[in-house]
Parts: structure tokens; sequence; C-alpha cells
């Protein structure tokens, strides 16, 4: 049968005052050897006995007319103070105890939240293949569920617009049932600077499908722009024109009406 912590330190007091039989003793030896949590609190146990029991005799040895008497109370109080120190010590222990297990499950809560977070809003950019964004009528469609995907950026001076799509848990489905999604209407004017239905600011002459390579130009074009750097903006946008794909621009949506008007 196997001995609990809690039976080797019930023998913990009796063991230290050297009072066990053999065979308990060799229990609580065994036991503590291998035991680190029952080795420290006999550790511990025993120096606050000790203190416990000095603290006695020096009370007893202020008091005269010790005698034979007062040598068994002094015995019987140092018994006593083997008992104080190991409910003093067990006490602590139990603090201890109800702490690390306090702290193991906060940590365990804030790892999980921490991984649900990572994995609830991890971005994935989408290539304009696997968004399924297509130009068609002076619209732009997908095939794809883009509600919470689609991202749009537009330049300071408001002439180029950036879209592209990303993809998420949050943002749920991305198969599209019925018919395909309308995004933006290119002929639908609105003198708002970044409309939230499907028109287009007036301002815009051209779209692009912003590659991942371009995207991460774009934090730079933001801080340029926001620093009144123009120049060194309107350069930031080249770059990003040169790695995107232009879907769309006011110039070739003319030559295509007309060319159908010949």
């Amino acid at each position: 049968m196997k001995i609990t912590c809690d039976v080797i330190q019930d023998l913990m007091p009796s063991y230290i005052d050297g009072i066990l039989s053999e065979d308990s003793k060799v229990l609580v030896e065994e036991h503590i050897g291998t035991c680190q949590e029952c080795r420290k609190m006999y550790e511990i146990m025993k120096e606050e006995q000790g203190k416990e029991q000095d603290r006695i005799r020096s009370s007893v040895a202020s008091i005269t007319g010790g005698g034979a008497g007062r040598t068994e109370n002094t015995e019987s109080n140092a018994n006593t103070g083997s008992i104080s120190a190991l409910k003093k010590i067990r006490k602590k222990l139990l603090v201890r105890r109800v702490l690390t297990a306090a702290v193991a499950v906060i940590l365990t809560l804030i790892a999980a939240a921490a991984g649900y977070n990572h994995w609830y809003f991890n971005e994935k950019y989408m290539t304009l293949e696997n968004s399924g964004m297509y130009v068609k009528n002076n619209s732009l469609y997908s095939s794809n569920n883009l509600i919470n995907r689609m991202k749009v950026q537009y330049t300071e001076d408001g002439k180029t617009e950036f879209v592209y799509a990303i993809d998420a848990p949050y943002a749920g489905t991305l198969e599209l049932k019925g018919d395909d999604m309308l995004l933006q209407d290119f002929s639908k004017k609105t003198e708002e600077v970044s409309p939230e239905d499907d028109s287009t600011p007036e301002t815009v002459t051209e779209v692009y499908y912003m590659s991942e390579e371009a995207g991460k130009k774009s934090l730079e074009l933001t801080e340029m722009e926001a620093k009144g750097d123009l120049d060194a903006a309107e350069k930031i946008v080249d770059e990003m024109k040169q790695k995107s794909k232009l879907i769309w621009s006011e110039q070739e949506d003319r030559n295509t009406a007309s060319s159908m008007l010949k």
C-alpha cells in the first residue's frame, strides 16, 4: 500500500522527537528521500520546532524553582511545540498550494485565450485568383463571400484605389451561395472619401489589386503621407502599382465605351 504524504506528515513530529518505532521511522525516511515536498516540510518543521523549543526552554529557565515537575512540563511543552510547528507549516503549505493552483489556472486561461486569438484573428492574404474578384460591366464582383474579407486603401490624392482580400476564421464561410457578390460599382460616383456602400469616390481613376509585397509598402506609404512627404509617398505609390495588378481604370472604361459606339 502506498503511504500518502498526509500519513508521513502526521508521523513527522514523532520522527523528529525520536519516538517512532523502527518500522515507522523507515517509512518516513524512505518517503522524504523521494518526496521533495515532504522533505522540505521536514526541514522547515525541524527548524520551527527548534525555535519553538528554544522559546519554551527560555521561558522555563526564567521561572525559579524548576524541579522535576518543571522538567516534565518542559518535555510536554516541547512535544506541544512539535505539533504547533506542524500546524503552522501545514497552513503555509495549504496557502502555497492554493496560490500555485490559482496561478496555474490563470496561466492556462491566458495561454488558451492567446491561442484562440491567434487562431481567430490570424489573417491570411488572398491572391486575386483566390479572392474570386473580377470586373464586369464597369463593376467589381466576386464569386466568393468577401464580407469582412475585402480591404480598401486610397492614396492621399484619392486617385488610386488599392483593394485586396484576406481570409480569417472570424470572416465566416468563404463559399458564396447564390449570385456573385457586387463589391463596387465604378459608375456609381460619390463625394464620400471612403464610402461604406458599393459606390466609388468620384476622385478615383484607377483600381489595383494589391499584391502581398505591395501590402508591406502600404504601411510606409501611410507614414509618409502622415508626415506630409508627398514626393516620397508618390514614389512608394509607383512601386506599389508596379507590384500590383490594374483591374480597372477610368481611361480604359472610356476606351471600351468609345469602341462600342463605333
